[in-house]
């Protein structure tokens, strides 16, 4: 068996260091059951990587350590509808940590359960086996009137989100039939006291539908926030409550695949991760900016 996986091991790695991965830093291939990975997020100090699946899979958090492998934490008082992303936050008053999870993908713009999950992971373990201590908050964008809206405003799909201070910051996924290279960004409180996502304003990505859909987004401590879509990353900072005022950058990868998740590992390090499709996809990636 050992001889096996050492074969197994050397094809693999064989097979990624003959690749052109552009300015990505290739780490590692993902477990298969986490080949449909749409969001992850890791925590200060802790060597674990949180991750999710997507829509049409179980309602599961994956508790990755690139050394011991992986744990399932099932909710099974939730159902995965879409999950998209993870974000967490830790209340230096308390000490306590929340991890949430995003049920808010729309491919069709038409759903009515949007929600965030909040989970207290302050005292969260491997060996557990379910997730406990979860708050539901449920999610309507502001200016939504119909469900689902002309073809030509398909504003309301989101893979992206981050908790910045007292706010999540939404940002979509653009799917109108028009596609005018922009994401649209909506502000709901975090404390569970409002559920109406506000329309904040339009922030100019690119132009090409094909590779510019935002996929997912993260924070870093100094309030940079990471966007992601297909083969390029955009940092946003500098920016108020309202994003009246920001600053954008670009960085283009060089590499194009389903780019479904990033977060921060350091404040100029990225983790970057993609969908497994056919034989290609299924990594974990870095790119130090």
């Amino acid at each position: 068996m050992k001889v096996f996986q050492l074969l197994l091991f050397t094809i693999l790695f064989q097979n990624a260091s003959c690749q052109d991965y552009g300015k990505l830093t290739y780490l590692e291939h993902l477990p298969e059951d986490l080949e449909e990975i749409s969001g992850m997020e890791s925590i200060e100090g802790s060597d674990l990587l949180y991750a999710v699946n997507d829509s049409g899979n179980e309602p599961v958090l994956y508790l990755y350590d690139q050394e011991l492998g992986y744990y399932e934490l099932t909710a099974p008082i939730l159902k995965n509808n879409d999950w998209e992303d993870l974000s967490s936050y830790t209340n230096t008053v308390t000490g306590k940590t929340y991890l949430y999870i995003a049920d808010l993908g729309n491919n069709k713009n038409k759903r009515r359960d949007l929600a965030i999950y909040e989970v207290d992971i302050t005292d969260l373990e491997p060996k557990d086996q379910e997730l406990v201590n979860i708050r539901e908050i449920s999610v309507f964008y502001s200016n939504q009137k119909d469900f689902p809206p002309k073809k030509k405003e398909l504003f309301y799909d989101c893979e992206a989100f981050v908790r910045v201070e007292d706010y999540f910051y939404l940002f979509s996924k653009n799917r109108s039939s028009d596609f005018n290279g922009k994401t649209q960004v909506y502000r709901l409180k975090a404390d569970g006291t409002s559920n109406n996502a506000q329309f904040l304003v339009e922030i100019e990505i690119c132009n090409d539908s094909k590779d510019c859909l935002i996929t997912s987004a993260d924070v870093n401590s100094q309030g940079e926030i990471a966007l992601l879509t297909s083969d390029k990353v955009f940092i946003l900072s500098n920016y108020d409550e309202d994003f009246t005022n920001y600053d954008i950058e670009r960085h283009d990868l060089n590499h194009y695949s389903q780019k479904e998740s990033i977060i921060y590992k350091t404040d100029n390090i990225l983790w970057i991760s993609d969908e497994q499709t056919k034989k290609t996809g299924g990594n974990l990636y870095q790119l130090k900016l």
